[in-house]
């Protein structure tokens, strides 16, 4: 009885632990990448172990015998971990009602494990080779044990190996082996259809899984063409209904595969602007390849003798290679690829030095994105530049990260959405026009001669007036609201202060309020 319940401690750890992972995965997916998915797996996954811990520990009174519950438990937790990616997609529709139902459904699926712990305890101290000191905590170690291998297994080795559906899978397979266990230990007449139906319904999971967030990229409408799953991130490609196929990080757009100035769909005349601004940009830094068209914009420029890309997910790499218009970047000898986070790679090379570090930073509300737009990140990144380097990044129309640069470079002035911010005074260069009708990309000139005609994009680049970004601050500001403030890396300001509030429905008027993002 001591072995059973410290293989059933260890092994419901490791497979609790483990769907949590997968839990967020899903979550995090289906909500956006918005701060609150981790929360909202956290509670209720906390609340229903120990509702089920309750349950559990009321059972273990009465003198029953334990072991039946348990078989029965077992099947009925595998056949519900088989059920979730089905039940996934409307799940993650944004509406307080889907909400209420995935906080109940996680919930439910870790009461159903956490009745098992009491019970799990109580048998390892009925164990009859040594007292009961000891065996609870025979029981208790093994129940730590396989709670922080799971994650660790599951984060770092199965999410680089399975999608989440078979995540889900391989856990209802793992609690139907347990409760094979369970039913060899006590050998009944009866009940061996109960594991054996719950392996055939894990095994047919596997072959035929339920492709939930294919099913939740698609919600939106449009076809999905690609779709890599990892240990670092969901990337997928939908079909553009206007050219360009449109990528997704985490299912939040993250561009377009695009480099036709014309149609101009990924708006890269945020990136050749830098062509007027800077007289020689040799060495640049790329943090985040994702489509690859903004690299492939900056290799056509003047100058460039370099391009070092940091990108985290190397299922960018793998999407870009599938398209001609951007898969030079990646055959480019000048061009070198770094699969590591960007922040980290600036401090583990701190005697490179860039002419442009260029950032087509995320949405400002997604979760950790502050440790790309902090004051402690934009110093990191000042101290790569070199003498009258250029910072270039995407401020997603955040007034704080606007003002956070503003605090952090000598100068920064703005286009569009993007902050240009240098530890030198910039301006527009007086060859700017010829400099632009350079640029170059495969096949011909980036920017067609057309685009150069009074008011078109190509002049407009060129001469168009610099606002400063303190004065676009201030003059952007709504009567009433609250001032744009210093993003650190410890307020969290754009995730939580402005950041996209899940769906709480009449429970918002219980909590206090948290303004949109001006």
């Amino acid at each position: 009885m001591r072995r059973l319940a410290v293989l059933l401690s260890f092994g419901m750890g490791l497979l609790s632990l483990s769907q949590e992972i997968a839990w967020v995965r899903l979550v995090s997916f289906g909500h956006e990448g918005r701060p609150h998915a981790f929360a909202i797996v956290l509670v209720a996954f906390l609340l229903g172990i120990a509702a089920g811990a309750l349950w559990g520990s009321r059972r273990c009174q009465g003198g029953r015998p334990l072991l039946p519950l348990v078989l029965r438990i077992l099947v009925l937790a595998a056949v519900l971990d088989l059920s979730v990616p089905w039940q996934a997609p409307w799940l993650m529709a944004q509406d307080p009602e889907a909400l209420t139902a995935l906080m109940l459904v996680v919930g439910i699926c870790a009461m159903v494990k956490g009745t098992l712990f009491p019970i799990i305890h109580h048998l390892g101290a009925q164990a009859q080779d040594e007292g009961i000191g000891r065996g609870v905590s025979r029981v208790y170690v093994a129940n730590v044990l396989g709670s922080a291998l799971g994650p660790v297994l599951t984060g770092f080795v199965l999410l680089d190996l399975l999608t989440v559906d078979q995540i889900f899978s391989v856990v209802s397979l793992g609690t139907a082996a347990l409760a094979w266990v369970v039913w060899r230990h006590e050998r009944p007449a009866s009940g061996w259809w109960l594991p054996a139906g719950a392996t055939l319904l894990g095994v047919a999971s596997l072959a035929w899984p339920a492709r939930s967030l294919e099913t939740i990229a698609q919600m939106g409408g449009g076809t999905l063409r690609h779709m890599v799953q990892n240990k670092h991130g969901v990337v997928h490609v939908m079909a553009g209904a206007t050219g360009g196929d449109i990528t997704f990080g985490g299912n939040v757009y993250d561009g377009r595969i695009s480099v036709d100035m014309h149609a101009n769909l990924n708006r890269l005349d945020r990136a050749y602007l830098l062509a007027a601004l800077h007289p020689r940009p040799a060495r640049v830094l790329v943090i985040g390849l994702s489509t690859g068209a903004w690299t492939q914009a900056l290799l056509g420029m003047p100058g460039v003798e370099r391009v070092d890309v940091v990108e985290l997910n190397p299922a960018y790499l793998d999407l870009v290679r599938r398209y001609p218009e951007v898969a030079h970047v990646l055959t480019d000898p000048r061009v070198q690829v770094h699969i590591d986070d960007g922040r980290r790679w600036l401090k583990r090379h701190a005697s490179q030095q860039f002419d442009l570090v260029v950032m087509n930073t995320t949405f400002h509300w997604r979760a950790y994105v502050s440790l790309l737009l902090s004051r402690e990140y934009m110093a990191l990144v000042r101290d790569r530049l070199t003498p009258g380097g250029i910072f270039a990044f995407n401020t997603t129309s955040s007034l704080d990260a606007m003002l956070t640069a503003s605090q952090v470079f000598p100068d920064v002035v703005r286009h569009a959405n993007f902050a240009y911010a240098s530890n030198r005074p910039m301006a527009k260069l007086p060859d700017a026009l010829e400099r632009l009708q350079a640029c170059r990309v495969p096949g011909g000139p980036a920017l067609a001669p057309d685009l150069f005609a009074p008011g078109a994009l190509g002049e407009q680049l060129a001469h168009a007036p610099l606002e400063r970004a303190a004065d676009y601050v201030a003059r952007s500001m709504p009567p009433g609201a609250p001032p744009a403030e210093l993003i650190t890396d410890l307020n969290l300001l754009t995730e939580y202060r402005h950041g996209r509030p899940p769906p709480l429905g009449a429970l918002r008027d219980w909590l206090p309020p948290t303004p949109l993002q001006r």
